[in-house]
């Protein structure tokens, strides 16, 4: 639905428990245990006709009977009285409510079609409910609370919560949040990331997921939530039931996509929640590992090498530094050995020197108890300076209690800690993945050729014709056409005859030669159309070799596509298939009548250089069927419809949405810029964009943001940005959050006026109330341009600054 009222729910000022009791066994004694012992500050209210008190707090009869509205309402009570009790608590007031109870699916209906008129907002049905420690609530049924801390964690297990909450007070881990989804038949897991992204109090969410969407753009909603968490936090997943090997491969792409990081076990969930809560960022791949034992180096050194990963190499200097406290008869290296002799002050040596070294990036300890240095002598001595360091430190104690002592004085100095060298391996492979994950979301794309609308309209027409015969497939020459159209190099040589028929590859290459590939699309029931490649012909069958990921593509996108895959690595990185990849998903996003679409064997043709190489689809076979909605795909693809053509200053000028590709015009477009509009348009005196912030300008959820330019041929032909005007719609389309910047060389000569018109009337037009914004009071441009829209200015929160408001209602100027 949305985020609207989830303050309530994560921040009440008064909390009434329906069904509150003593007897044991009740969710409603146990709800009023937790939130009575949890150090709530505001009202407590108990509800249950039965009792005047409970815990020597007074208890009303009934919801009538409660002096005023509360801001949240945990319902315990049987299944049949909670659709009355939510129409009940709606028509008083109540935002926010935690039904604990579980529903059969008609009283489930019941319950939200009696909560919709008052926008009152529901967690669950069933679940275990919600623990805010830092705001004293702990609604739930839970069998203990949860500390303090930075990180929410948000599961639509119940009984996974549990187990997360056991283990996290055993490890001195806090939370900002913890909250079980239940059914998620309201609040769902998107809506619970949307609010958690903008949360203060959170850094990093960890998630537990069993299933997404649900409901008719549950994918896509899920999609814009995680992706838009994921740019400002770290986010962790576990998806537990895994289905089939195609589905498995669409969820991971799906969180690729978003930026986010994927565990496949609830043992590295565990260990994720202090990674993500504890790591710092890392500044690279490369790992330096100090131990007391050589065996026990040698462990996570296996580890890391069997995961991929790299060991820092260490510098001249490093070493000599190293040399003293290296184990007797050991040269100093990474693994680093300081053997079982060396005592608290060596282990402080090693350390120090492995934390000045600068080609490491993080650096894993790696301690068993010994005569010389006892385990928590050595925590002891080394937390301060680890807390100190830039870099990321891992620990690992071995052992029993001395081992123990150690790891909780790490965990109090908030430093990661586990009790194997895999394990801490594995943590910093996480970290490692989350980074490259990142580093996907801010890479600029380089420019594929798109589809001009003759080619586009004439592939329409072939489906259509093909679709009115009432053909559900493509022949041979009806494929070839279609995937030329839209630049698939290479064209069909053979159609689906290729396999033993043609005399054609269908089997492993010679030696030397490059692998087959293939190229597939299919439909996942909740993410749309998903596309598929790996190694194609016979090898392909037999081996399995496939990576998934989610139209619409780019050239970045494809690569990492292409680089999951036993071929991808074996190509020795042409350029033709990533072309291909981005082509075809330009295609499936193009063509609502194609549910599949198969390129097996694909062969790839060199031509010396391998940026000349095309490709040979020996077989392909598209399937069609009914038209899917846009909203089928999980992202909203380039909004292609929304560019137009205006005369401007007797020239043309294209207004069109921003694009990836649009980066290197958008550098220059700043560079052009006058300190002055700079210092106005982002309230600092920016010199250069950060590649980061380069990459939330162009690379856009369209689904939730608008980004207009106004772009025309430079003097060398190539395209130049000239102004640019944007906005971020709030989930609830409440708002929209806008900015606007001319090139300083063309200000006053219209653009803005046609630039804002343009943003007006799309925002106007997709429902958003209303546009706003803030700006240096002495910014008068803006605050003409807004009044211009019937738009006011007020007095802005911040010293210097105004509050501008544009409602999207009424005729624009």
């Amino acid at each position: 639905m949305s985020i609207r009222h989830l303050d309530r729910l994560f921040e009440p000022r008064s909390v009434a428990i329906i069904g509150a009791s003593r007897r044991p066994g009740r969710l409603g004694t146990t709800v009023l245990d937790n939130m009575a012992g949890s150090g709530f500050a505001g009202a407590l209210w108990p509800v249950n006709p039965k009792y005047d008190t409970l815990l020597g707090i007074p208890c009303h009869a009934r919801v009538a009977a409660l002096p005023a509205a509360p801001d949240l309402a945990v319902i315990c009570t049987p299944p049949e009285t909670v659709p009355g009790l939510v129409a009940e608590l709606g028509a008083r007031g109540t935002r926010a409510a935690i039904v604990l109870t579980a529903l059969p699916p008609q009283l489930r209906t019941a319950m939200l079609k009696a909560a919709r008129p008052h926008l009152l907002r529901i967690l669950g049905p069933g679940g275990i409910g919600l623990i805010g420690p830092a705001a004293g609530v702990n609604a739930s049924v839970a069998h203990t609370g949860a500390r303090t801390g930075r990180t929410a964690f948000v599961s639509q297990s119940g009984m996974l919560m549990t187990a997360v909450l056991d283990w996290a007070r055993q490890h001195q881990i806090g939370f900002s949040r913890v909250v079980s989804v239940g059914e998620g038949g309201d609040v769902d897991v998107a809506d619970l990331l949307d609010w958690l992204a903008g949360d203060a109090d959170t850094q990093a969410i960890v998630l537990h997921i069993e299933s997404i969407g649900g409901t008719r753009n549950g994918a896509r909603k899920f999609m814009s939530a995680a992706r838009i968490a994921a740019r400002g936090k770290p986010v962790v997943v576990l998806k537990s039931g895994r289905g089939d090997g195609r589905e498995d491969l669409v969820v991971d792409a799906a969180i690729r996509r978003a930026g986010m990081l994927r565990v496949y076990s609830s043992a590295d969930l565990f260990d994720a929640v202090q990674t993500v809560a504890r790591a710092r960022p890392l500044g690279g791949e490369r790992l330096a590992v100090v131990s007391n034992a050589a065996s026990l180096g040698l462990l996570a050194t296996d580890a890391l090498a069997w995961t991929g990963g790299q060991l820092a190499p260490l510098s001249p200097a490093t070493l000599r530094a190293l040399k003293p406290v290296a184990a007797e008869g050991v040269a100093a290296a990474n693994p680093l050995d300081i053997g079982a002799r060396a005592d608290t002050a060596g282990h402080v040596a090693a350390v120090r020197a492995l934390l000045d070294e600068p080609q490491a990036d993080a650096l894993l300890l790696v301690h068993v108890p010994t005569p010389a240095a006892g385990s928590s002598d050595v925590a002891r001595a080394l937390a301060p300076l680890v807390r100190a360091a830039r870099q990321t430190v891992l620990s690992c104690w071995l052992g029993g209690d001395e081992a123990a002592d150690a790891r909780a004085v790490f965990a109090d100095a908030g430093l990661a800690t586990y009790d194997t060298p895999e394990k801490a391996v594995r943590a910093f492979r996480q970290i490692v993945q989350y980074r490259r994950n990142q580093a996907l979301l801010i890479e600029v794309p380089a420019g594929v050729p798109a589809a001009g609308e003759a080619e586009r309209a004439a592939a329409r027409a072939i489906v259509a014709a093909a679709r009115h015969a009432g053909r559900a497939t493509l022949d041979d020459g009806e494929c070839a056409s279609v995937l030329s159209a839209y630049g698939v190099q290479g064209g069909v040589q053979c159609g689906g005859q290729c396999d033993g028929q043609s005399g054609l590859p269908s089997g492993e290459p010679a030696a030397g030669e490059a692998p087959l590939l293939r190229i597939a699309v299919h439909t996942d029931p909740v993410f749309g159309p998903a596309l598929e490649f790996g190694l194609g012909g016979a090898a392909g069958r037999v081996a399995r070799d496939r990576a998934a990921g989610l139209p619409p593509l780019n050239m970045v996108l494809a690569r990492d596509i292409v680089a999951r895959t036993r071929a991808g690595a074996a190509l020795g990185g042409t350029e033709a298939v990533c072309r291909a990849l981005v082509q075809v998903a330009d295609l499936v996003t193009d063509l609502a009548d194609v549910v599949e679409l198969e390129l097996d064997p694909v062969q790839v043709v060199a031509a010396g250089d391998p940026r000349g190489a095309t490709l040979a689809a020996l077989g392909a076979r598209i399937v069609l069927g009914p038209p899917r909605p846009e909203s089928a795909l999980a992202i909203r693809p380039y909004p292609q419809a929304l560019a137009e053509t205006v005369d401007w200053q007797g020239a043309p000028l294209v207004l069109r949405p921003i694009r990836p590709e649009d980066a290197p015009a958008h550098v220059r477009f700043f560079a052009a810029l006058d300190p002055e509009d700079v210092r106005l348009r982002f309230f600092s005196a920016l010199r250069e964009l950060p590649p980061a912030q380069l990459a939330r300008l162009t690379q856009i959820d369209y689904d939730r943001a608008m980004a207009f330019i106004a772009t025309r041929p430079g003097a060398d032909g190539t395209a130049e940005t000239l102004g640019v005007v944007r906005a971020v719609a709030d989930p609830d389309e409440r708002r929209a959050e806008f900015a606007i910047v001319v090139r300083s060389d063309l200000k006053g000569k219209g653009l803005g006026v046609i630039l804002f018109r343009k943003l007006v009337d799309y925002f106007r037009a997709r429902g958003t109330g209303s546009l706003t914004g803030d700006a240096l009071a002495e910014n008068v441009g803006v605050q003409k341009l807004v009044r211009r829209f019937g738009g006011t200015v007020q007095p802005g929160n911040e010293p210097g600054t105004v509050a501008l408001v544009v409602p999207l209602h009424g005729n624009s100027s």
